[in-house]
């Protein structure tokens, strides 16, 4: 490895786990790394469910982790605005998990009804997103509000296929507002930057490991840090070796537990 690696982000599905179960080796190549002192975090565009839950689902799986250890698109949103906006009223669009990452940054929250205060919108994966909430969402945009978004992501994998992912409901709005959201979750050098500053190590020193070329290997990039695809996910090796320089991951491994042989 060209650099001295000493902070780690992993992503979790196809990475570090498949659905509800800890990739074979996992749990002991964490336990390894923490003997090494080497800081990491676990980084998922999931911005629907709160950290406890996803710290708790992690530990189920054999892979312990604290709640600082978890960082999702909601708490880089919320972290954004806070350096953003920080005296801004929110009006916000999301589940449990987006509620709980800006309440946590002590910004002003909005009721719906208080629409026509709104000075930023903010929208991740809303469980009860419907035409009334498109039209709030739409008339604050229009009103002068800024627009942020949690992630684009098109679909969520599930036991029987798919379900749509936060990109949809944020489409509409930026459809109909004629107005692109600012993106923070990956890919964006928001997702790297922050990661990194919870980790407390500069980005010549940070490393991303994930399984997706347009998520996790571009966040890197543009974060600059040392980007690690492991191919227990949905990329293949071929698609690796031939992806574009902007998305070429600068090392390609079968999967995580082989990370540890090229550490310093």
């Amino acid at each position: 490895m060209e650099r001295q690696i000493k902070g780690i982000v992993f992503d979790i599905d196809g990475c570090v786990a498949r659905g509800n179960r800890a990739i074979e080796g996992v749990p002991e190549t964490m336990a390894e790394l923490r003997r090494r002192d080497i800081r990491f975090a676990f980084l998922t565009n999931d911005n629907q469910n709160t950290v406890a839950f996803l710290a708790e689902k992690l530990t189920g799986m054999g892979i312990p982790a604290s709640e600082e250890e978890v960082l999702t698109s909601a708490i880089i949103a919320a972290r954004t605005i806070r350096e953003l906006h920080p005296d801004s009223k929110i009006l916000a669009f999301g589940g449990p998990g987006l509620i709980e990452a800006l309440c946590e940054q002590g910004l002003c929250l909005l009721e719906h009804e208080q629409m026509d205060e709104a000075e930023v919108v903010v929208m991740g994966k809303d469980p009860d997103f419907n035409q009334q909430r498109l039209i709030l969402a739409c008339k604050a945009i229009w009103n002068g509000a800024d627009f942020i978004a949690t992630n684009y992501d098109q679909k969520i994998p599930v036991a029987d296929g798919f379900v749509p992912a936060s990109g949809p409901m944020i489409k509409a709005v930026a459809y109909a507002t004629d107005k692109e959201p600012l993106v923070t979750g990956k890919p964006s050098r928001w997702s790297g930057n922050m990661a990194m500053k919870v980790l407390g190590v500069p980005a010549e020193n940070g490393a991303v490991v994930g399984d997706r070329l347009q998520q996790d290997i571009a966040m890197g990039k543009v974060a600059g840090l040392y980007t690690v695809l492991v191919l227990t996910g949905g990329t293949t090796q071929e698609e690796a070796e031939n992806a574009p320089e902007e998305l070429k991951p600068d090392l390609i491994l079968p999967d995580v537990n082989h990370l540890l042989e090229h550490l310093v």
